[in-house]
This record gives structure tokens, C-alpha cells and sequence, in this order.
């Protein structure tokens, strides 16, 4: 029978009015469920961070867990490192049997490190003989370190990622494939995390440079973050008529349909961990500049230039010089939009999530994947 697997993520979930469970802001849930799709994965616990929705909050956009492929174990919810710090004696003492229970019911435990509740997982895998693998998004710790000496470890990298790309958004980007009729200012997205102000400073500075060299341009902001004050004041300075300001967009299909109006896609951060919003635009057809060290995964994710401009620095001059040389050549547009639709394609949730099944099942032989 398909292998019962039990998956540890730490990022945060509401509970609604409607009983349905939605993410506040990321979306790893969305491959976890591609896995659980597989023929030889049997239904997947997933314990996460849960609260109920405030009568005064807004309900999260984001499409809530699929309960049919996913049983949702709740964990109890934090404010933040520090508010975790601050209570750890009490988050550990309610996590611990839900953990343990579902631990105990499982044929292997799925570790998204970093996790606050990892240690009592791993507790619980120990002493109920249950084999652990690790899947490490961003920096290594000493739990991380821990986890990858009770079990094997994947790093999110550019082969193997958390994709949350469906199939049918490939197909649609390809049925209106081509350089779309261009009507008015060229629209130049911004999608992602505002979580510094200084590579923004650099991004409205080439915005700004742009309009001073006559480019006709309106930056298309969709992102929210905890820099948003003070960066909404460099928004503001372009000009109203140059800046639409859409925050986080969490609908799925306008998100999508945002990407796809927009004639490129600028990222200027030099943020670690997968960039979700390059492999957005991709699967949206849409032309990328991006800031990217050298080795980097930015690089990796656009083949060094094969799949999308990199720039080395987020620095105004750059960036405007990259924007100009894709506003001027259609043809290359098209020919970066092509190579990128065909790399994404085959990284769809699904494609994705075969692969990791295929890599588990070679790690450990020793379970049953016989295919429901």
C-alpha cells in the first residue's frame, strides 16, 4: 500500500469562518500536495502552525489546503522568533502529542527545515523507529545539522525545488504565447518580498532614469513586506501616474494574469533561498532582469543569461541598461520568453514532485512503494 508520510513545515496557516485551512503567505502546501498526488504516497499529515481568523482580519487570498489530499495537524502558532523564544516551554509542551501521534501513525517523517517544532519531531521519529528525510530551504543550523545525521538531506536548489507551477498555467501562457499587442507605457513588474529598501532604491532609480531618457514605463508592484512604509515614499516619488501599487497579490490567477500583461519582470535582490517570483515568470512567458551573484542560484535559475538578463549589481545604471536593451529588441524578448517557457515546463508542481518521489524512493528502499 502507498506509504504513509507525515511533513513538518513551519510556515503559518488560518483557520477560516468556512472550516477551510489557508495560508497566510507562503505556499509549500501546494507542492505537498503534487506528492501526495503520486500513486505510492498515501495521504500526508501536515503539521503546521495554525490560528483561527480574527473577526477584524481579512481572509488570505491564497487557495486553502487541498483536505482531501492533506489532513492538517495543527500546531501552535508564533509571533515571531521572538515570541517563539519566549514561550518555547509552553509551544513544546501542546505540540508534543500531536506530534508524537502522527509521528507514530507514519511510514517516514518529511522535515521543512528550518522548523521551530524539529527536535520534537525527530524525538518522536526516534523512538518510534520512523526514518526521517530533511528538506532544507536557506541556511543550514545545528538542527539542520542534527536532522541530516538521523537521515538524508535535499537542498532546495535549482534541480530540485518546491515548485508550485500547475500545468495548465504552462499551457495557457503557451496558447498566448508571442509578444502581446503593446498598447501605452511599457509595464515593467516588480513581484516579491519588501523586506529591504536599498535595492529598491536602486530599482525607482532606474525606474526614474528610464522616464528621463523618454521611456514611456509604469512599475507594477505586487509585494507587501515589512519595509513597505518606507519604500512606498521611493514609489511615491515617481509619481502617481508611474507606479500601479497592487501589494501582495495573493489570487492565483490574477497574479498570473498581472505577470502576463507586464512586458518584464525586474527582481533586484540578492535574497537567499529560491526566488518563487523568477520561476512565476517564467511560467508567465515573461522577460526577466535579475540581480545575481556569481554561482548563485539567480544565475542557475536563468542559465547565466541563457533564460533571463543578469545583472552582478543592484545598481540603478545596470538595471536601467538592462530594461532599455529588452525594451528595444522584440526579438530578444521572445527568444529569453521561449527558452525560459521550455526549462519551467518541465518543473511543474507535478514534474517536480515525481522527481522528489522518484529520489525517496531510492533513499529508502526499505519502504513499500507499491502504487495504490
Amino acid at each position: 500500500m502507498p506509504i504513509r508520510v507525515v511533513v513538518l513545515d513551519d510556515n503559518h496557516y488560518v483557520r477560516t469562518y468556512a472550516q477551510e485551512t489557508r495560508p497566510v503567505s507562503a505556499t509549500f502546501n501546494q507542492f505537498v500536495e503534487a506528492v501526495a498526488r503520486s500513486p505510492r504516497v498515501g495521504r500526508v499529515s501536515y503539521l503546521v502552525p495554525v490560528r483561527h481568523l480574527r473577526i477584524w482580519e481579512v481572509e488570505p487570498a491564497l487557495d486553502p489546503v487541498d483536505e482531501s489530499l492533506l489532513d492538517t495537524v495543527p500546531m501552535a502558532p508564533f509571533g515571531g522568533i521572538a515570541d517563539r523564544v519566549l514561550r518555547a516551554g509552553w509551544i513544546a509542551a501542546r505540540n508534543w502529542r500531536p506530534i508524537a501521534r502522527a509521528v507514530a501513525q507514519a511510514d517516514l517523517l518529511w522535515l521543512r527545515l528550518p522548523a521551530s517544532n524539529a527536535l520534537l519531531a525527530l524525538t518522536a521519529a526516534r523512538r518510534h523507529g520512523v526514518p526521517v528525510f530533511s528538506w532544507i530551504d536557506g541556511q543550514e543550523g545545528a538542527v539542520s545539522q542534527l536532522a541530516t545525521e538521523l537521515g538524508p538531506s535535499i537542498n532546495a536548489d535549482v534541480q530540485m525545488f518546491a515548485s508550485t507551477i500547475r500545468d495548465e498555467e504552462i499551457a495557457e501562457t503557451r496558447r498566448l504565447s508571442g509578444e502581446h499587442a503593446h498598447e501605452g507605457p511599457w509595464r515593467i513588474a516588480w513581484a516579491g518580498r519588501m523586506n529591504s529598501a536599498r535595492p529598491v532604491e536602486e530599482l525607482v532609480e532606474s525606474v526614474r532614469l528610464l522616464i528621463e531618457r523618454g521611456r514611456d514605463v509604469v512599475l507594477v508592484v505586487m509585494c507587501d513586506g515589512p519595509a513597505r512604509k518606507s519604500i512606498e515614499r521611493r514609489l511615491r516619488a515617481l509619481g502617481q501616474h508611474r507606479v500601479e501599487d497592487y501589494g501582495a497579490v495573493g489570487d492565483r490567477p490574477t497574479y498570473m494574469r498581472l505577470l502576463r500583461e507586464a512586458d518584464v519582470l525586474v527582481h533586484p535582490s540578492f535574497a537567499s533561498g529560491m526566488p518563487e517570483v523568477l520561476i512565476d515568470a517564467m511560467a508567465a512567458g515573461l522577460p526577466i532582469v535579475a540581480v545575481g551573484e556569481s554561482g548563485g542560484v539567480v544565475r542557475d535559475i536563468l542559465g547565466d543569461g541563457e533564460r533571463g538578463i543578469v545583472v552582478s549589481a543592484a545598481e540603478s545604471q545596470e538595471l536601467a541598461g538592462a530594461l532599455e536593451e529588452l525594451l528595444d529588441r522584440p526579438q530578444r524578448r521572445q527568444e529569453l520568453r521561449l527558452r525560459a517557457l521550455d526549462w519551467v515546463s518541465d518543473r511543474t508542481a507535478r514534474a517536480q514532485a515525481g522527481r522528489l518521489v522518484q529520489k525517496l524512493v531510492e533513499l529508502f528502499p526499505d519502504l513499500d512503494w507499491s502504487e495504490r
